[in-house]
């Protein structure tokens, strides 16, 4: 850990030279630099104010010197420049370097903040996506902003008609189906103007899902074209969807000492509240990726809707008993951990995962 010491007001340009670690707060047209020296002394801050200026002053840089940024717009953009001519680069958290920041928040204290965050051996620098990568995840983002506007206009047709004495049962199939006779049904206790208005909102509602079955068949053209989503559906509960969002992520196996770690990083492992030789452990700490952890979820309560009582595989045996012993919810969380496990291993060993009959799931490396 260095030691960061007071800032020097009077820091000039030429101090620029002696640095080996630049942070930078990004925005759109202004920049704020901060370096520091191999002892962690702050030598230079400059304020940039243009992008032209910033990508001038990024090319005559040094090859040796890291850069360190906060995730935000513009991050991945900046850190292939920078990889392509040469440069380190480090992505952190904006959530965790925030924890960092002393003083008021500005541009100058987040620079700041940035450079002390880089020395907390806890926090994981985010990935340096590719091109093709952050394509792939403007299709999920894009897919999960009309899952959400389609969540909330069912929601809000539910609350606007149970107004007026009508309730629905939950599901798609009871907005698709019973909505629609209750506009043409005259009988209903509906007014005229609510009638046309939840007319327009049914619309939207329709348009919403066949944007998302759009992109989800691109996720699934997608899937099936990528040798690494191949393999990684071969685990159960791992479709397409979740496979695409595994690979966009570009987590690299090798920075997790084992497979608990890499489920660890997408929350799904309990939170510890222990104090000397009594451990304690809670619910799933839920850090990390959110809708990634909720698709690895989703798939895990797939394969518990399709198991069957009867079943003898041994796989399918040891899901009945957990949900026998910690109920539909916890077996979810606890098939996720697993699969997520599994899918270290396969990335970290390029194997797919083969079920074979009497053994349960067995991974086998890949041909």
């Amino acid at each position: 850990m260095k030691n960061h010491s007071s800032i020097d007001q009077s820091l000039s340009s030429s101090d620029l030279s002696v640095c080996t670690t630049l942070a930078v707060d990004l925005a759109k047209q202004v920049f704020q630099v901060a370096g520091e020296d191999v002892l962690g002394q702050v030598r230079y801050e400059q304020r940039i104010k243009s992008r032209e200026a910033f990508y001038e002053f990024l090319q005559q840089l040094p090859p040796h010197v890291v850069v360190l940024m906060e995730t935000g717009p513009g991050a991945q953009a900046w850190a292939r420049q920078l990889q392509d001519q040469g440069n380190p680069v480090r992505i952190l958290p904006a959530g965790l370097v925030a924890t960092h920041r002393s003083g008021p928040k500005n541009d100058r204290n987040d620079a700041l903040a940035i450079l002390r965050a880089d020395r907390d051996e806890k926090i994981c620098a985010v990935p340096v996506k590719s091109v093709a990568a952050l394509a792939m995840q403007a299709l999920h983002r894009t897919r999960q902003g009309y899952v959400r506007r389609r969540t909330a206009v069912s929601n809000q047709m539910r609350g606007l008609l149970l107004e007026h004495g009508v309730a629905l049962a939950q599901g798609d199939v009871a907005i698709s189906q019973k909505i629609p006779r209750v506009l043409e049904d005259a009988t209903q206790p509906v007014p005229g103007l609510l009638r046309e208005l939840i007319d327009e909102l049914l619309a939207e509602w329709r348009h919403l899902g066949e944007r998302i079955s759009v992109l989800t068949g691109r996720l699934e053209v997608a899937a099936n074209a990528d040798m690494t989503a191949k393999r990684l559906m071969t685990v159960r509960g791992i479709g397409p969807v979740t496979a695409t969002a595994l690979v966009a992520k570009e987590t690299k196996p090798e920075r997790f000492p084992n497979a608990r770690k890499f489920a660890a990083y997408f929350g799904m492992v309990p939170d510890q509240h222990s104090s000397g030789n009594t451990v304690r452990l809670g619910d799933m700490t839920k850090r990390g990726d959110v809708y990634l952890r909720s698709l690895m979820i989703q798939g895990a309560h797939a394969v518990l809707q399709q198991l069957r009582p009867d079943s003898q595989q041994p796989d399918d045996r040891r899901l009945l008993r957990w949900m026998s012993r910690l109920g539909r919810k916890e077996a979810a969380i606890r098939l996720a951990n697993r699969n997520l496990r599994i899918v270290w291993v396969l990335l970290q060993n390029d194997q797919t995962y083969r079920r074979h009959a009497g053994d349960g799931q067995q991974a086998t490396m890949s041909h």
